[in-house]
């Protein structure tokens, strides 16, 4: 499998991609779209930023003080081993086991931490990505296996890594700033989180506390 780097930008579906695919169409192209939506979220206001959210030009500086005020200035963190990790030893297991994920499905890091909530994302858009293509492969045990290997990739990042951080992340920010559109993408990243839990079989959507 050829290694491609993860970066918000090239990660990121374009709508022809979301359009196009074969497997649960309607509830997979929502939850690519929403991982879009999040990874670019928590990425640095820039240029790139505002090609996914180019309502907020007119908020730019705001924007750019708020996100170093929250994420530089380590109000919250962005990476899930200072959240999960008690020591060192538990710090280094935890990227080793974010970088097997990466690595066995032919990606790596752009400029990042492994655990930042952005490349976690990114990733799970991939394995989205790479079940709809297993799916268009003639029908035999061979893609069938593909296509169960990338759901049993989703469901177990999810569980061990993003999840966890994502909640304890989303909750940081709704308590920590008064930024609206901050604010409102940590609900909107709770509900998601709520409706990937129902689509693992997990728990209801409606077990999850609401803001």
């Amino acid at each position: 499998m050829t290694r491609t780097e993860m970066s918000t930008e090239s990660a990121l579906p374009d709508n022809s991609e979301l359009s196009s695919l074969s497997i649960d169409t309607k509830n997979d192209d929502q939850r690519m779209r929403q991982y879009k939506t999040l990874a670019a979220a928590f990425s640095y206001p820039d240029d790139s930023f505002f090609d996914h959210f180019p309502d907020l030009m007119d908020d730019k500086q705001s924007l750019m003080v708020e996100y170093d005020r929250l994420f530089r200035a380590g109000i919250v963190w962005m990476y899930g081993a200072e959240y999960l990790a008690k020591n060192e030893f538990q710090r280094a297991n935890i990227l080793s086991d974010i970088m097997g994920f990466y690595t066995a499905f032919g990606l790596e890091p752009d400029k990042e931490r492994p655990d930042s909530i952005t490349c976690e994302m990114e990733f799970m858009y991939g394995l989205i990505l790479k079940r709809d293509r297993a799916s268009r492969l003639p029908a035999d045990d061979q893609s069938k296996e593909k296509i169960d290997v990338c759901f049993d990739a989703e469901k177990k990042f999810f569980i061990q890594h993003l999840e966890p951080v994502a909640v304890l992340i989303a909750e940081k920010i709704i308590s920590q700033s008064e930024n609206r559109f901050y604010v409102n993408i940590a609900k909107d990243m709770l509900e998601f989180l709520a409706s990937e839990r129902e689509h693992f079989g997990l728990i209801a959507a409606t077990d999850i506390k609401q803001y």
